[in-house]
């Protein structure tokens, strides 16, 4: 399931800096002292079972578990399988302050002179883990540490962790920092990394592992976002499964979603390896943050009043949905209400050409096709849709007017679609005059010399000096093949 609210367009005027900054230090921490964390751990595992620690270890963390009461997770071993081939010896040697305790209390035994061996490589282990950044400030469980509840929420595991919560990050910021200014923004998000950090180390005592990652305090943000804007109606996108869409409703509505969703999560996925736990606990942080900022009358009523999405976006969106039932009569009222109010803009008048050809009218398909030309294209894709609708329009038997032909041809050219451009000025249409032919033969040629594609400029002036060759172009083809 995702929510994310989408209600105000991002400018210079309505632009979130603290949000930006909090982006930006949360992206530098992961591309800068985090950046080789991952390879270093990996390092560590190997010394940690290379240099035999592992090995020497796994007695000392079989009596650990059955004295702490978890003699149940050596099922394992009983149906022959080594311990210290698994993961489970490793990562508690790293997260399991319990059993780092007890090794430091007890040491591994049997005797002194495997301790002696021990204590050496333990040291040397832990001295490489503590040179890891993330390990040294990363949320431990059944550990409070006020240090590491706030370090947690500016590390990420990996890059799509961190392009995610970035998302959420930016599009609630907009709407909640606008709303509530910069430094209560902060506020929030510091607040909510301590309150989902502590819902997570309340729900995972006498657990052992980490957390790490921006989530919580985002949630806090969510939290905050939902009390904050309450009944206001705001503009968001949902997406569940293979159903998505624009909707609009009272912000306060997607608090129970978002939370409901985090504590099913919960109770039913727990093989996750997702704090859900700790996104819970910062979005009821952040609603109590927010509910208190409105109390204190600490919002801005002229951002929670602002318009919404202009009516015209929402028209557009509207045709498109239309379009694509093949809804034809519905698709064209809307786009004619646009076309009206935006007679320059290519993507309505390629949709009203679709939306004829769709309903086989051919003469409002002629119709909309010309308008469609007379329309400057700015990118290769806009080209494409041109030279597609002339075809269209060539296979109806729709001779192409000389003017407009000559015109895209130019335009084509100049913005490199020679391709395009070669295939406009041989389909049929209305004959252009044999100068203005010639001509644009020659500009194709001498486009295709410009980009150094020779053979193609020589083929091409060819062609000009054969069809044309009492044109003043044939002179110029004729010097250009004699001496190129």
């Amino acid at each position: 399931m995702l929510i994310l609210p989408l209600h105000k367009p991002l400018s210079w005027a309505t632009w979130p800096w603290m949000t930006t900054a909090l982006l930006l230090l949360n992206v530098c921490v992961f591309l800068g002292p985090q950046a080789g964390d991952r390879q270093a751990m990996a390092d560590v595992q190997a010394f940690y079972y290379s240099s035999g620690l592992a090995r020497m270890e796994l007695p000392a963390y079989r009596r650990y578990l059955v004295e702490s009461g978890r003699g149940n997770e050596l099922a394992d071993e009983a149906q022959g399988k080594d311990r210290a081939a698994t993961p489970a010896l490793a990562q508690a040697a790293v997260n399991d302050l319990g059993y780092r305790d007890y090794l430091q209390a007890h040491g591994v035994g049997p005797d002194d002179a495997t301790t002696a061996r021990w204590r050496p490589l333990r040291t040397e282990y832990d001295r490489r883990l503590d040179q890891i950044f993330t390990l040294r400030h990363m949320q431990r469980s059944s550990e409070w540490s006020p240090r590491r509840m706030l370090s947690a929420a500016f590390l990420h595991g990996d890059a799509g962790h961190l392009i995610g919560n970035m998302l959420f990050l930016i599009a609630l910021g907009l709407l909640l920092e606008g709303a509530i200014g910069a430094w209560w923004l902060l506020a929030v998000y510091v607040l909510g990394a301590y309150g989902s950090a502590a819902a997570s180390v309340l729900w995972r005592w006498g657990e052992y592992g980490g957390g790490l990652g921006a989530s919580g305090a985002i949630a806090a943000m969510m939290g905050a976002f939902c009390a904050v804007w309450g009944r206001q109606p705001v503009r968001f996108f949902y997406w569940f499964g293979v159903v998505f869409d624009y909707v609009r409703a009272p912000a306060i509505l997607l608090f129970p979603l978002w939370l409901g969703w985090e504590v099913f999560n919960l109770l039913t996925d727990k093989g996750a390896g997702i704090a859900f736990e700790a996104h819970a606990g910062g979005l009821v942080t952040g609603a109590l943050i927010g509910g208190l900022l409105v109390g204190l009358r600490q919002t801005r009523p002229a951002f929670l009043a602002d318009a919404p999405t202009p009516q015209a976006d929402d028209r557009w969106e509207r045709a498109q949905r239309h379009l694509g039932r093949m809804e034809n009569a519905q698709a064209e009222a809307l786009l004619g209400e646009l076309a009206a109010e935006q007679p320059r803009s290519f993507d309505i008048a390629l949709a009203r050409c679709r939306v004829a050809r769709n309903g086989g009218q051919r003469t409002v398909l002629q119709r909309h096709a010309l308008a469609l030309f007379g329309l400057q294209a700015l990118d290769a894709a806009q080209v494409q849709a041109q030279w597609s609708m002339a075809q269209t329009l060539s296979g109806e038997g729709v001779a192409l007017p000389a003017d407009i032909r000559a015109s895209l041809v130019a335009q084509w050219v100049d913005l490199g679609s020679l391709q395009e451009a070669e295939q406009l000025l041989a389909l049929p249409g209305e004959a252009l005059g044999s100068e203005a032919q010639a001509q644009l033969w020659l500009k194709l040629a001498l486009a295709h010399g410009a980009r150094g594609q020779a053979q193609q400029q020589r083929r091409l002036l060819a062609r000009l000096l054969a069809d044309y060759p009492e044109q003043p172009q044939a002179l110029k083809a004729r010097f250009l093949l004699d001496n190129g």
